[in-house]
């Protein structure tokens, strides 16, 4: 791509943040009639569960909603590609090799954990590759914002912009494996370094390599944060946060130690792209010209900004070969509803939470604290002769910790605590917690879906949740 297209293209990523809602409204309906069609057309499955709507109409609300297990269940209709099938995309991801590889030769694929059920597989398009990045490098880039983004752009030829990734697992999940399909462009722009976040010469490898952005999870920038006197970052312009939800204390944390603005991606394996992350407000600018999120009750009726939904609704105008048309995802989220100060006009998510259901909710002094399943993943997640985990809260400040190593293996239960209460004091509840753990042969899953769970509570989410998560801004949530 040479130095006018490239500029032509940001230039033109960019102006949709200036649109106005009516004209961005009109964008958004455009191509959701198209894409509607589309999917009409290709995927029978969509055909039959839409049979009763007009082929005109563009009103999601006539639509019914889609969930995962549905998604999953009719999975070879579902997509517009006959070529794909749940069990050829089963087989390519079961070979760790095929990471850097399309399938078919065209498409990338990912799936999700499933650590609260059924995992999904996910089929991406090259238009929804392209976007990500696009948007990442624009909407997402504090260098491209403002009137000097053609410049920043031509110095970007000459001096490329360094970003360092911490890669938390390693695999077809999306947030490792989507760094696997940069497009061959971006690397006449920008630097890459991808680390694992427990590599033990994390420090040493980071100083060297001297990152302008750095993006990782939260958990593993608070872990970072605590060794700041040991990082040597002066050109560090930017830190990108993504997967785990951002807090306002933990966002702070962040900024106090790393001296940069924090932007806070929300986005989701079925779609990528979703959001980007605001440099001067909490929360994050949905993409709204390519992704229709509706924030919701139980009953999918809209609830209006300023109030939190109880999920959201996601419809992908860009992903036509698995199409995700008001696909239900449990997040909790809370619109702006203020224009936002940093000039972006596209619409803000204010307040983002995870799934209420995921959380053990701990009772302290305060309130209750939801506590996430990310101290145990962080912790758990690479002591290498531990083949899966599971944490079950039995009371309401009492959990077991249930370990079950790799066969021929043995357990260093010791290591395994102190990873764990290393997370924990980052939270805060540490002291709060009765944790024992014990080591299982196997794990089992649960008796009535058949499905393995690895955060179980049997206490429950408290009588005031509603209550409880208007209490998470102040009292600090952090994974």
């Amino acid at each position: 791509m040479s130095f006018i297209s490239h500029s032509y293209w940001t230039t033109q990523q960019y102006a949709a943040t200036q649109m106005s809602p009516e004209r961005l409204h009109q964008v958004q309906q455009q191509r959701l009639r198209q894409f509607l069609q589309t999917t009409r057309t290709h995927s029978t499955y969509y055909r039959e569960k839409f049979r009763h709507i007009d082929t005109e109409c563009i009103d999601l609300a006539e639509y019914p909603v889609t969930t995962k297990s549905e998604m999953m269940a009719h999975f070879d209709q579902v997509v517009t590609d006959p070529g794909i099938t749940r069990k050829g995309i089963e087989e390519f991801i079961a070979d760790i090799r095929n990471v850097r590889q399309r399938f078919l030769g065209k498409y990338a694929v990912a799936h999700t954990s499933g650590s609260q059920g059924q995992p999904a597989l996910i089929v991406q398009n090259q238009q929804e590759l392209d976007l990500l990045f696009a948007f990442q490098m624009t909407r997402g880039n504090l260098e491209y914002q403002g009137a000097l983004r053609l410049l920043r752009g031509a110095c970007n030829l000459w001096n490329p912009t360094r970003l360092a990734v911490l890669i938390n697992q390693q695999g077809f999940f999306p947030s490792a494996w989507i760094w696997q399909h940069l497009p061959k462009f971006m690397h006449h722009f920008m630097r890459f370094l991808f680390v694992p976040a427990n590599d033990p010469d994390l420090i040493a490898k980071l100083n060297a390599f001297s990152p302008a952005v750095l993006s990782a999870t939260p958990t593993s920038l608070d872990l970072l944060a605590l060794k700041i006197d040991q990082l040597r970052f002066p050109r560090l312009r930017q830190v990108v946060t993504w997967s785990e939800t951002l807090t306002p204390k933990a966002r702070g944390r962040i900024h106090a130690a790393f001296r940069t603005p924090v932007m806070d991606n929300y986005a989701s394996g079925e779609c990528l792209f979703m959001t980007n992350g605001c440099s001067t407000s909490t929360g994050a600018h949905i993409n709204a010209d390519w992704v229709i999120l509706e924030v919701v009750d139980e009953n999918n009726r809209p609830v209006p900004p300023g109030q939190m939904g109880h999920k959201v609704l996601m419809t992908n105008l860009a992903n036509t070969v698995q199409p995700f048309i008001r696909y239900e995802i449990s997040d909790r989220l809370v619109m702006a509803t203020e224009p936002c100060g940093c000039g972006n006009r596209l619409p803000r998510i204010e307040t983002i939470m995870g799934r209420a259901a995921d959380f053990f909710w701990v009772a302290t002094s305060s309130g209750y604290r939801p506590l996430t399943t990310y101290p145990f993943q962080h912790a758990f997640d690479y002591l290498r002769e531990v083949r899966e985990w599971q944490a079950e809260q039995v009371e309401r400040n009492r959990i077991i910790v249930r370990l079950e190593p790799i066969p021929g293996t043995t357990t260093d239960l010791d290591l395994a605590r102190r990873r764990l209460d290393e997370r924990l004091a980052i939270t805060g509840l540490q002291h709060e917690l009765q944790i024992s753990f014990e080591v299982v042969p196997r794990l089992k899953t649960d008796a009535h879906t058949s499905k393995f769970r690895r955060m179980i509570s049997r206490v429950g989410v408290p009588e005031d949740l509603d209550a409880a998560l208007k209490n998470i801004a102040t009292n600090d949530p952090q994974p």
